[in-house]
């Protein structure tokens, strides 16, 4: 099995995006819209997963970091939901067969972009599809591709600080430095996240490294189409914005041939 690449941050993660929710009450009230089970592609620490199930739907998470499963796993020990109503799996999001359907599946956070090439997105679609009920909706958030620059700086990356918190937990403070290395001929952006934590005058460094593949609104309703999975709604943020107007591209789809 590959190295887990978010080991190395996997105790970072949910205190780095701690003030972020905006997504959680739209992927709830599409999960109103619907009926039967809901499934997260890449649920990660279970940021929106444990929400959804608190407000009482029964929610399936697939991941295939066992460390971020791991820390999904403690936020629902924590919790005092019953058993099943949130079941985390670990398998790709190309190839994973659960056996049953859903009323809702969704990929959050540009979580999607982490499949670097159009036949993974196509196999990843394709599963949906296979998944979903009749009538069921599929939803995913991405980066738009005009929201970010694609100008190449001779191979240089500078390391910019995005910011500096305190631990509320242990008091250290926290740094969180980004270095992004664009390549437009594959339409991906290497990203480079350095966390230092300064604890009692010592320096720890925790390392990420990924890549992130950005496509145009027409290319991602094209792969949608093909997979079988009828675009519906497509918004410029979860507040549900004009495409433009916010840096995403929220695609919103419903299985071909249902209502």
């Amino acid at each position: 099995m590959p190295e887990d690449p978010y080991a190395a941050i996997a105790d970072l993660y949910d205190f780095a995006y701690s003030d972020f929710d905006d997504d959680i009450d739209f992927y709830e009230n599409l999960a109103r819209a619907v009926e039967g089970p809901v499934l997260e592609l890449g649920v990660g620490s279970g940021r929106v997963a444990v929400p959804l199930a608190e407000a009482g739907y029964e929610v399936v998470g697939i991941d295939t970091s066992p460390s971020m499963l791991a820390r999904a796993g403690e936020r629902l020990a924590a919790t005092k939901l019953t058993k099943g109503r949130l079941d985390l799996v670990e398998v790709d999001m190309t190839c994973f067969d659960l056996g049953r359907r859903f009323g809702l599946i969704f990929v959050a956070a540009s979580t999607f972009q982490h499949l670097l090439t159009t036949e993974a997105q196509r196999a990843c679609l394709e599963r949906v599809a296979r998944h979903l009920a009749p009538g069921g909706l599929f939803a995913m958030s991405v980066r738009s591709p005009a929201s970010v620059s694609w100008d190449e700086a001779d191979g240089w990356a500078p390391l910019l600080l995005h910011w500096t918190r305190v631990d509320p937990a242990t008091g250290d403070v926290v740094m969180k430095l980004v270095a992004e290395q664009p390549d437009p001929a594959r339409m991906v952006r290497r990203l480079t996240y350095i966390y230092d934590r300064v604890h009692e005058g010592s320096v720890r460094r925790s390392v990420f490294v990924t890549e992130l593949r950005y496509a145009t609104q027409a290319e991602l309703t094209l792969l949608l189409q093909l997979a079988g999975l009828r675009v519906t709604h497509v918004y410029g943020d979860y507040d549900l914005s004009p495409v433009g107007q916010g840096e995403n591209l929220v695609i919103v789809a419903r299985a071909e041939g249902s209502s």
